[in-house]
């Protein structure tokens, strides 16, 4: 049997509801920041974090942290950030019934 069209919104849902807050690495040091955004659109879920332009430095990792505080996703990452402007960062998820 399939999942039901239910069950497949209220699994969504639940990831959406399962993150909690983000995290990134700068300079070498973890720093928790809140999520900015989520959005659902049809089967994508997607997560946004945003810093601000009081971050300034070199930014090696940004994670995405579920209920427990545990990393759910990571993105390794290379970025020099200025603090003349601001960083959107997403996370995507594509959950589809097959």
């Amino acid at each position: 049997m399939a999942i039901t069209t239910n069950g497949h919104t209220k699994l969504k849902n639940m990831l959406l509801n399962l993150i909690k807050e983000g995290q990134y690495t700068l300079d070498g040091k973890k720093y928790k920041t809140p999520l900015f955004k989520t959005e659902l659109s049809g089967d994508i879920i997607t997560i946004y974090l945003y810093l601000d332009d009081n971050v300034s430095g070199k930014i090696t990792r940004f994670e995405l942290l579920d209920q427990d505080g545990d990393t759910f996703d990571d993105q390794p990452d290379n970025i020099t950030k200025p603090n003349i402007n601001g960083l959107l960062i997403s996370f995507k998820y594509s959950l589809k019934r097959v």
